[in-house]
């Protein structure tokens, strides 16, 4: 089991390479955009919990 981290996200989206490793929920707050990006394709989201969510979302608006 590979977990992935958020400059390994990155960097594969920045390549548009496929990610289809495990991810900590830390890289959906740090990295907001990868739930828009095609090849994005985890298995797993671990320490996902509503407060990640809330953060995830709020990361969103603030791009906006």
């Amino acid at each position: 089991m590979t977990i992935l981290g958020t400059s390994v996200a990155v960097e594969r989206a920045k390549s548009r390479r496929p990610i289809n490793e495990d991810m900590t929920a830390v890289t959906l707050v740090e990295f907001p955009r990868i739930v828009y990006y095609k090849l994005f394709l985890v298995a797993e989201l671990y320490f996902l919990s509503e407060m990640t969510l809330l953060a995830h979302r709020l990361q969103l608006d603030l791009l906006r």
